[in-house]
């Protein structure tokens, strides 16, 4: 059994939407999204899984494909299974976010990369070479021995709005992590240039 009191987990991030994934099992995955005005989401998808958004508090515009539905607080929306959405927040704004199906029954054909295995200097080069290869819904798993929060900071940096963090495993002593491209490659991409050695 798991509970959670939603009002002390809302965060605003006046730089980024601020997500918190609450519950992650194959077939459900519940995410509480915090959103500044003026914050959106890229359009992306959640292949296999049908998406429910219910918002806690403010007023957002969610985008499924060309259609757009307004939600005010107490409202809830939901739309088929792998259809391509977004979000748009009009004012500061809180939405939990259901997605079901059976998208983690399917084999799991993405690429794990071992960290343990991989010399530091090489890891953060490599994983994002494997993540720009990636096309939008594809993912790759990091396995690690600690938790890399600051490979999770340096993807909000250069590649922002493009990766979902999502941890498989999360700890004491293994880390397994899905990182899912969410968002083709934008404008704002920056080059990792020489190689960063980071934990």
């Amino acid at each position: 059994m798991q509970k959670y009191n939603l009002t002390d987990l809302i965060e605003y991030d006046n730089s980024k939407i601020n997500p918190k994934i609450l519950i992650n099992e194959p077939g459900y995955r519940l995410v509480l999204m915090s959103m500044r005005a003026g914050q959106s989401t890229p359009e992306h998808t959640m292949p296999g899984r049908m998406v429910t958004a219910y918002a806690l508090r403010g007023y957002i515009t969610f985008y499924s494909g060309s259609t757009s539905c307004e939600l005010h607080a107490g409202e809830v929306v939901s739309i088929e299974a792998s259809a391509p959405h977004r979000v748009e927040a009009h004012e500061d704004s809180a939405l939990l976010v259901l997605a079901t199906g059976n998208a983690d029954a399917q084999v799991d054909d993405s690429e794990e990369l071992d960290l343990r295995e991989i010399p530091r200097p090489q890891r953060h080069p490599l994983i994002f070479a494997k993540f720009d290869a990636l096309t939008v819904g594809g993912s790759l798993r990091l396995l690690n021995d600690h938790d890399p929060v600051p490979l999770n900071r340096q993807f909000d940096n250069i590649r922002p709005g493009q990766a979902l963090w999502e941890y498989i495993v999360r700890g004491p002593s293994l880390f397994r992590i899905r990182i899912r491209r969410i968002a083709a490659p934008g404008s704002a991409d920056v080059s990792l240039g020489a190689p960063i050695q980071l934990r």
